[in-house]
């Protein structure tokens, strides 16, 4: 009698269904790891944010703003880019500085999808400087000097811009853009001196010649400055704190 109750003992356990424990996230859906809902909270979580941009013509953004993923962004950002050129046509020493300050505002409209639309308004400054030798003549005595010429072009500008982005759950976010540059209320400046000889310059500021170049280069640079120009984001990093 005790040898079958041993045995009806040992069929109960060994049928008895295992305890079933509190079910899992899944971690790979068609091989593809699946986000949970704390990973996505941490993607998507909204802040302040600085950015470094790399793209043309602005070769180097630093930026800060807040930034809320599939949401609306605000950033401020500023560049300056100084290049020495080479020398051509009589004029050596030349040199480049591209700066301006810029505002942007982003929204990413789609929760599925990674596109997103900017528009961003700044102000842009590009200054030219070079350095030429011309032959002056005063009282039948021809003399040859250096003068240093400048020309700055300022502008207002906006920027429409559309891309795509990838949000991380680290805080980085990578993005691509492409979008159009259109300049507004352009001045253009040209001005120039005599270097180490005041008396000269101030000659040359009141000759009749030097007037009709100095209008006609400030023109030109007008005229440069109202071209609108095809704005690319090779890669904007951004990073929320």
């Amino acid at each position: 009698m005790l040898r079958l109750r041993m045995i009806v003992l040992i069929l109960c356990f060994g049928m008895a269904e295992p305890a079933i424990s509190a079910p899992r996230a899944s971690t790979k859906k068609d091989g593809k790891p699946v986000e949970t809902p704390e990973d996505k909270a941490k993607r998507l979580r909204p802040g302040w944010a600085a950015s470094l941009e790399i793209g043309i013509p602005h070769l180097i953004d630093l930026g800060l703003g807040y930034v809320q993923p599939k949401g609306e962004s605000h950033v401020g950002s500023l560049g300056l880019l100084q290049k020495n050129l080479a020398s051509g046509r009589g004029v050596r020493d030349i040199k480049l500085r591209m700066q301006h300050l810029e505002y942007r505002f982003r929204s990413e409209p789609s929760e599925r999808h990674p596109l997103f639309w900017q528009i961003a308004g700044g102000y842009q400054e590009i200054q030219v400087d070079g350095t030429r030798s011309v032959t002056l003549n005063q009282n039948d005595v021809n003399f040859t000097t250096d003068i240093q010429g400048s020309l700055l072009i300022r502008s207002l500008y906006w920027t429409p811009k559309v891309g795509i982005t990838k949000h991380f759950i680290s805080g980085l976010t990578l993005s691509w853009g492409f979008g159009y540059m259109i300049p507004a209320l352009v001045t253009s400046d040209f001005s120039s001196k005599v270097p180490d000889d005041p008396l000269i310059d101030e000659l040359l500021q009141q000759v009749g010649s030097y007037q009709l170049t100095k209008r006609d280069l400030e023109r030109i640079g007008k005229r440069v400055g109202q071209l609108g120009i095809p704005h690319v984001d090779l890669i904007d990093i951004i990073w929320r704190f």
